[in-house]
């Protein structure tokens, strides 16, 4: 066998072996790309406070402020409204807030707003507790008829008119009582016109004001001439609830006599008055 044949075989075998590893290789599943990962780095944001002036302890409708009831509180930036006060459109705040009249009930964290409150010197604070189209109208009142004292700003009462009955039985004279009004707002007793934070009852002065409609209120000063009008208080429930009436007898009386319009749920009623 000559030299050229034999480099020919050898030749023919290495392509032979070399094609045979690349069939291999292709035949073998490829290897999986591992992709570099990066660390994720979460960022952190950071939250600006400002101090914002609320209430410390809750604050009833008439109270007026002062540092026990009103201090900084911190409040997120983002969440600032023109209606807060914060210290930095308003670093005096503190001074200027305390002497000012609360227009509605403010509870504890509750921030201050100038729409809740009334400033010295702005106008009438009573004025300013009265809602709109209503009167204040002041009665006399007492122990006795102001449900022996415990009555308070803010309290709802009914109103009722006692008058002297014509006749009168074994030489004493007859008294009729009936109720003219329900469901009236205390604005103040005497001259007071806010709680204390303990809830002492006040009965300072000799009067009460009330507040109700013009109408009402001219109904309230004649009723005032007939009779004595007395305060009955009545629960936090306000819903028109009747209970039961725990007397055994009702008298009968005579409807002779004059009368008064009496609202009551926006209708109106006449009520005769007796010993006119």
């Amino acid at each position: 066998m000559d030299t050229k044949r034999i480099l020919l075989i050898g030749g023919l075998g290495i392509v032979a072996v070399v094609g045979f590893l690349q069939l291999q290789q292709m035949g073998q599943p490829a290897a999986p790309v591992v992709a570099e990962t990066k660390p994720v780095i979460k960022e952190i944001s950071v939250v600006d406070y400002v101090d914002v002036l609320v209430a410390k302890k809750d604050i009833p409708l008439g109270s007026r402020l002062n540092r026990d009831l009103i201090a900084w509180k911190k409040w997120p930036a983002e969440a600032l409204n023109k209606s807060l006060i914060d210290n930095q459109s308003q670093p005096d705040a503190l001074s200027k807030f305390s002497g000012a009249v609360a227009k509605t009930a403010i509870y504890k964290g509750e921030p201050i707003m100038n729409q809740k409150v009334v400033h010295t010197g702005e106008r009438g604070q009573m004025s300013a507790l009265l809602k709109p189209g209503m009167r204040a109208i002041a009665i006399r009142i007492n122990v006795e008829t102001a449900a022996g004292g415990f009555i308070q700003p803010g309290d709802r009462v009914d109103l009722v008119l006692t008058t002297k009955a014509p006749g009168s039985a074994f030489g004493q004279a007859n008294y009729v009582a009936k109720t003219i009004f329900e469901n009236v707002g205390v604005l103040a007793i005497g001259k007071v016109y806010n709680n204390t934070s303990e809830g002492t009852a006040y009965v300072s002065g000799s009067t009460a004001v009330l507040e109700l409609s013009q109408v009402d209120a001219e109904i309230l000063t004649e009723a005032q001439s007939r009779g004595d009008i007395s305060l009955v208080l009545r629960g936090i429930d306000r819903r028109n609830a009747v209970a039961p009436s725990a007397a055994k007898t009702r008298s009968q009386r005579s409807s002779a006599g004059a009368s008064v319009t009496v609202y009551r749920n926006g209708q109106s009623k006449q009520v005769a008055i007796q010993g006119q």
